[in-house]
């Protein structure tokens, strides 16, 4: 529902307050129901005037930790209602928040930006669990160098661990929503965070909220053309390093990239593939330990790097030197 043609009749108290006006029954809010869009302007008056003359018919559930797992918007409509909430109205369930937060989306009608919302608020709370396995690995890391010298066996903490997938692209697959858009959407909430709550509750479009927020979304390259390698071309040495040009083709996880010397570069999340459509001409960069490892086929021909670009550059820049005949 458009702001410009439905007014609301009723404020939104915040949730802390709503809290607090049950004695400490309810203690926090668990992030599953947290992550779930609030409800509109009109529904949510709607939902007061409902308790206003039938009381509360369902109760609002917490878990044992009192941790609030469903019923956000009754609790906020009844302090408007200004309908008391008895000891029968707060009850614990054992069912899985996260499955209750599914089911409070699938009866609600989402638009595609308030799914965007939906998932940056699951984004921020795994950037949040990655943050704290980051310092958790850090503590372990110095406590293992403080470990009596000599010692021939290896800690399993000192064992270095298969990369997790960043956080965006795990939201990403599990929400649906494309990494462009979860951009978009964070930086509207860090911006401005009434916007932010404006295209959750569906009285603003996302794309508006950029413009009003001053955010600007990443502008896709226009494909272009490569056209194919001519035997004359083959034969001629390579007179430039072989570099990327605007890719041809590109979706929210994966580009590709020709070069006009015939390299073709597949850039996934979490790995670069190199491979010429006519040589034999090959290369990956891929995460290692402490950074990100290149190889282009040889023992030579590799190292490792703190940074990706930098792996991708050394990587290209042997290419070339094979390619020219100078290794």
């Amino acid at each position: 529902m458009n702001s410009e043609t439905y007014q609301r009749r009723y404020t939104v108290p915040s949730l802390k307050n709503a809290m607090a006006t049950v004695a400490g029954r309810i203690v926090g809010v668990h992030e599953a129901c947290a992550a779930v869009p609030k409800i509109g302007s009109r529904d949510f008056d709607q939902l007061v005037d409902s308790i206003k003359e039938h009381g509360l018919l369902r109760p609002i559930e917490i878990d044992s930790d009192r941790r609030l797992i469903d019923g956000r918007s009754r609790l906020q409509a009844c302090v408007v209602a200004k309908v008391p909430i008895g000891e029968k109205d707060i009850v614990v369930t054992e069912a899985d928040p996260v499955a209750i937060a599914r089911s409070n989306n699938s009866r609600r009608h989402l638009t595609k930006d308030q799914k965007a919302m939906e998932a940056e608020r699951l984004l921020r709370h795994e950037e949040a669990l990655a943050a704290q396995r980051k310092a958790e690995g850090g503590k372990k890391g110095r406590q293992s160098k403080q470990r009596s010298p000599g010692t021939d066996s290896v800690p399993s903490e000192a064992v270095p661990k298969k990369r997790q997938p960043r956080a965006k692209d795990k939201v990403a697959a599990a929400t649906g929503v494309s990494r462009e858009k979860l951009t978009v959407a964070a930086k509207v909430r860090k911006a401005d965070p009434k916007i932010a709550e404006m295209v959750e509750q569906g009285d603003l479009t996302l794309e508006d909220a950029a413009k009003k927020t001053g955010v600007v979304p990443k502008k896709r390259i226009k494909p272009s053309i490569v056209k194919p390698v001519t035997q004359d071309a083959r034969n001629k040495p390579a007179k430039s390093k072989l570099t990327a040009t605007p890719f041809p083709w590109q979706d929210e996880f994966t580009e590709i990239t020709d070069t006009p010397d015939g390299l073709r570069t597949l850039r996934c999340p979490h790995a670069t593939f190199y491979i010429h459509k006519t040589e034999a001409i090959t290369g990956v960069v891929m995460p290692d330990a402490d950074g990100w490892w290149w190889y282009a086929g040889t023992e030579e021909d590799q190292g490792n790097v703190s940074l990706r670009e930098q792996a991708e550059k050394c990587l290209l820049e042997c290419l070339s030197a094979n390619a020219n005949g100078k290794r």
